[in-house]
C-alpha cells in the first residue's frame, strides 16, 4: 500500500465504511452518490480490501 496522507486515509476509511453499510449489493452507482469518480478510481481497491477484511472479522 502506498503511503497515504491523513486526508487520503480518511477517504479510504469512509469509502470502506460505506461499502460495509451498503453490503454485498453495493454498486458503483451508489458509491458515486458520496464519492467522485476520481476518488473511486484512486482509492476504491484499497477501500474494498479493507471492507472485505472488516466483514470477515465481523462474520467470525
Amino acid at each position: 500500500m502506498n503511503e497515504r496522507t491523513p486526508a487520503e486515509r480518511k477517504i479510504i476509511k469512509d469509502m470502506a465504511d460505506e461499502m460495509l453499510r451498503l453490503g454485498d449489493g453495493c454498486t458503483e452507482r451508489q458509491m458515486l452518490l458520496k464519492f467522485t469518480r476520481s476518488q473511486i478510481d484512486t482509492y476504491g481497491e484499497e477501500a474494498r480490501a479493507i471492507a472485505n477484511r472488516l466483514s470477515q472479522r465481523e462474520a467470525a
